[in-house]
C-alpha cells in the first residue's frame, strides 16, 4: 500500500511540475508574440510593410517550438493566427491598390525558416487569390504541396489546419468555378490531399518517444483529432460534392487512407466522422462500401459503436419519412447480413457487443 501511494505521489508531483513548466514556457512565448504583434501593427500603420513582415516572422518563430504540449501549442497558435489577421487586412486594403501582390508572394518565399515562411505564404497567397491576379487553382496547389516541408507532427497539423481555415472562402465550388480558375473537383483534391497528409502526421505522433508514454500520446492525439476531422466537415460543405462525386471519388479516397494508416484511433474516429458529417442520402448510396470497410479495421477498433451509429443514423432517416428509403434498399437485410459477417470474423468480440448490435438491429426492423 505504501509503495503504491508513494508512486502515485511521485507521479502527481511530476505532473504538477510539468504543468508548471508548460505554463512558464507558454507565458514567455505569449510575451514575445504580444511584443512582435504590437511592433508589426505599428509598422503597418506607418505603411512600412517590410518591417511589418520582419516582426511577423519573429512572431511566427514562436510556433517553431517543440517544448509545448498540444493544449498549450493550440493556445499559442490561436493567438498568433489572430494577430495575422491584421496583416491580411492591411494587404487587402491600401497596399493591394498600389502594389503587385505577386511580388509579395515571391518575396515571402525567401523567409529564413520554413514555419514562418509557410504561414506568411498562406496569408499572402489567400490575398493573392482574392485579387484575381493569378490562377486560383495553381496557388492552392502550390500551398498544399509546400506544406509537405513541415513533417514535425504537431507543427505540421496546425500549419495544415491554418491552410484549411484560411482557404475556406476561396475554394472553387459549384457557383464559382471554371477550368481556368479551378473547379469543385480541384477543391475536392485539395482537401483530400490535406486530409491525407494530416492523418499521416496524426498517426505518426503515436510512434514518437518512449513506449511507456503510450497512454499520454494517445490522450494527446485524441485532443487533436478535430484538426483532422475538420477536413471531412469541409468536404461535406462543398455544394458541388454530389452523391455521384461522393460515391466515386470522395468516400473511396477517405476509406483508402483510413485502411492504409493501420491505426485504430484514426480508423475509429474517422469512420464516426464520416457518419456524422455527410448527408443521409450519401450514406444510403454508399452503404455497401462503408459496411465492407467495417470488416477491415484493426482489431482494437470498436466496430460495435460504428455500426450502431450508422444504423441509428439511417433508422432515424427512415422514420422521418419512409419514402426516404428506396424500395430496392432493404436496410434490415443489409445490416443484418453484415453484422453476422463481422461477428463471425471477430471471434474475440465480447458478448455485450454482440447483444448491443442485435438490439440495434431489432430497432431497425
Amino acid at each position: 500500500h505504501y509503495y503504491i501511494t508513494n508512486n502515485l505521489r511521485v507521479a502527481m508531483t511530476g505532473t504538477l511540475a510539468m504543468e508548471s513548466e508548460q505554463a512558464k514556457y507558454l507565458e514567455a512565448a505569449k510575451e514575445v508574440v504580444k511584443r512582435e504583434a504590437f511592433n508589426m501593427q505599428r509598422c503597418l500603420d506607418k505603411g512600412q510593410l517590410m518591417d511589418g513582415l520582419r516582426h511577423a516572422t519573429e512572431m511566427l518563430n514562436e510556433l517553431r517550438t517543440s517544448i509545448l504540449m498540444p493544449k498549450s501549442y493550440y493556445e499559442l497558435y490561436m493567438m498568433v493566427t489572430m494577430e495575422l489577421t491584421h496583416l491580411t487586412m492591411y494587404m487587402s486594403g491600401e497596399f493591394i491598390k498600389e502594389n503587385k501582390i505577386a511580388d509579395l508572394y515571391e518575396l515571402v518565399q525567401h523567409a529564413g525558416n520554413i514555419i514562418p515562411r509557410l504561414y506568411l505564404l498562406i496569408t499572402v497567397g489567400v490575398v493573392y487569390i482574392k485579387s484575381r491576379e493569378c490562377s486560383r487553382k495553381d496557388i492552392l496547389q502550390d500551398l498544399v504541396e509546400m506544406c509537405r516541408g513541415v513533417q514535425h507532427p504537431l507543427r505540421g497539423l496546425f500549419l495544415r489546419n491554418f491552410l484549411l481555415t484560411s482557404t475556406r472562402d476561396v475554394l472553387p465550388d459549384i457557383d464559382d468555378s471554371s477550368e481556368d480558375t479551378g473547379t469543385v473537383d480541384d477543391s475536392i483534391d485539395f482537401i483530400l490531399l490535406n486530409f491525407s497528409e494530416m492523418n499521416k502526421l496524426w498517426v505518426r505522433m503515436q510512434h514518437q518517444g518512449h513506449s511507456r508514454d503510450r497512454t499520454k500520446r494517445e490522450q494527446e492525439r485524441l485532443e487533436l483529432k478535430i484538426l483532422v476531422g475538420t477536413n471531412l466537415e469541409r468536404l461535406s460543405r462543398l455544394e458541388g460534392v454530389t452523391v455521384s462525386k461522393y460515391q466515386n471519388h470522395v468516400l473511396p479516397a477517405i476509406l483508402k487512407q483510413l485502411i492504409n494508416c493501420k491505426d485504430s484511433i484514426a480508423q475509429e474516429y474517422l469512420m464516426d466522422c464520416i457518419i456524422q458529417v455527410f448527408p443521409d442520402e450519401f450514406h444510403l448510396k454508399t452503404l455497401d462500401i462503408f459496411l465492407d470497410t467495417c470488416c477491415q479495421p484493426q482489431g482494437a477498433v470498436n466496430v460495435r459503436n460504428i455500426l450502431i451509429s450508422k444504423i441509428g443514423r439511417l433508422s432515424n432517416y427512415a422514420q422521418a419519412d419512409p419514402n426516404n428509403i428506396p424500395e430496392d434498399i432493404k436496410l434490415f437485410e443489409i445490416f443484418s447480413g453484415k453484422v453476422t459477417q463481422i461477428i463471425q470474423s471477430r471471434t474475440e468480440m465480447p458478448p455485450e457487443d454482440i447483444l448491443a448490435l442485435q438490439s440495434a438491429l431489432i430497432k431497425l426492423a
